[in-house]
């Protein structure tokens, strides 16, 4: 997986340009708007591509170039830029490429093709000491990564994608047994074409692994398969989430663009393409873990009062999966008070208690009731 940093003094710029890394399937290891900090982070940090603003006051972007490479630093350069006559310049200090704000997706696609192209040709490991790498992603649709690949594995079958992310939930190297499968996967077929189809698709998956050259594959044992990772580095989304809550983590200055991130790579719907039985238990389980990390991230906002936009943003994406949710609203309203003042938290939950009336005919609680009128009196 191809990893990344961005640097621009402007935050906005740095946050647009980190989203449409993640959704390209790149690691953004950082960001920094600090452009004196920059050349620090890329060294303990050590990304495939360097993503640098040009224009920034007191140290730009060139001079930060300049130094990655007399220091001799293992990374390529994509400056960001407003205007094309940088575009000399750009090339003068040997960056890879450049792009023009507003920064496009297709623009920032084939930056990303050159860089891989670019980090292949040295012989530069995309990753970490040369170990291959997939990356899974079963919050939205389900997706696999090879290296920095930009396109996804394609799959032979759907049902070849729903064998291999329902192994993926399984605790790794872990032997699931062929009647499981067969439970899962194909519930209403006779133990003999349940095997037939599951061999087959199997069989599908591991050819399409090897394909990509992955070191990846379903392995066979006794009664079932396992995952086998060979020494391939396997990063899965849902993994990392549940990892970070049942860890008891905690957001802080340190690792608040990761947890950024992994909220925003977690907020879509939870193995969104398949309709299996199997799905809902996992659905309610990585629904709570994200739930809880995104609360813990907006308490976090709260305390430090320094990204009210953020907050209030995050606020609300949590009532969407939750708009019920009570000890939620009170969250949110408190977010559009600090946003709007007394109106905007007055609109805010006469909404909710039509929505509510409308819906489950109840009305808000007690508690929430009692907040609204402590903020506007």
């Amino acid at each position: 997986m191809m990893r990344a940093i961005v640097v621009d003094d402007e935050l906005l710029v740095a946050e647009q340009i980190d989203r449409m890394l993640v959704h390209a399937g790149v690691k953004v290891l950082g960001r920094c708007v600090n452009p004196h900090e920059a050349l620090g982070m890329a060294a303990e940090l050590q990304p495939d591509v360097l993503f640098l603003d040009i224009e920034m006051p007191e140290l730009s972007g060139l001079e930060i170039a300049e130094r990655v490479y007399a220091d001799k630093l293992d990374m390529e350069v994509v400056f960001i830029t407003a205007h094309n006559q940088y575009a000399i310049d750009a090339f003068r200090v040997n960056a890879l490429d450049y792009l023009l704000k507003p920064v496009m997706e297709e623009d920032l696609e084939r930056s990303l093709e050159r860089v891989g192209r670019r980090r292949q040709h040295r012989g530069g490991a995309v990753g970490s000491g040369g170990q291959r790498t997939a990356v899974a992603a079963l919050f939205g649709k389900f997706t696999l990564h090879m290296d920095d690949a930009l396109e996804p594995v394609r799959w032979v079958t759907a049902k070849c994608a729903e064998l291999l992310a329902y192994m993926l939930l399984q605790s790794w190297e872990k032997e699931v047994s062929k009647w499981e499968l067969f439970e899962v996967l194909w519930p209403t077929q006779n133990e003999e074409k349940a095997g037939i189809n599951l061999r087959s698709t199997v069989s599908r998956i591991n050819k399409t692994l090897r394909d990509c050259r992955s070191g990846m594959a379903l392995a066979s044992v006794k009664n079932g398969y396992r995952l086998a990772l060979s020494d391939e580095a396997l990063s899965v989304d849902a993994a990392e989430l549940e990892l970070f809550v049942l860890g008891a983590a905690e957001p802080n200055a340190g690792n608040l663009a990761y947890v950024e991130q992994l909220v925003l790579r977690c907020s879509r719907p939870f193995l969104q393409e398949f309709d299996g039985a199997w799905c809902e238990p996992y659905r309610k389980r990585y629904r709570q873990y994200f739930l809880h990390l995104g609360q813990k991230l907006l308490l976090y906002y709260e305390k430090t009062e320094a990204e009210p936009l953020k907050a209030l943003r995050l606020a609300d994406l949590l009532v969407e999966h939750d708009p019920y949710d009570e000890s939620l609203r009170e969250a949110a309203l408190k977010q559009h008070h600090r946003f709007g003042g007394s109106q905007r938290a007055a609109a805010y939950y006469e909404a909710y208690a039509e929505l509510i009336h409308t819906e489950l005919g109840a009305v808000p609680g007690d508690t929430l009731t009692a907040l609204l009128r402590n903020l506007t009196d």
